[in-house]
């Protein structure tokens, strides 16, 4: 599938979602997708951004306890 085949199948999707009635559109859009199973690298990301997210975390709380120790 080249760029332009690309291109063509999602304003094709596009149009037919805006000629949808409401009821129609929401029925079209609760189908079942399902959770993606990741892999290694992934994963590995993921984890890395979570433990980023708690050091951040601490270091802000360090920060504010550290202001409000010496107003």
């Amino acid at each position: 599938m080249t760029k332009d085949d690309t291109h063509a199948v999602a304003s094709d999707q596009s149009w037919v979602l805006q000629s949808l009635e409401h009821d129609q559109l929401a029925r079209a859009k609760k189908h079942f997708i399902p959770r993606r199973r990741l892999k290694g690298p992934e994963l590995l990301i993921l984890w890395a951004l979570r433990l980023y997210l708690l050091f951040m975390m601490v270091v802000v709380a360090y920060q504010v306890w550290i202001a409000r120790a010496y107003r």
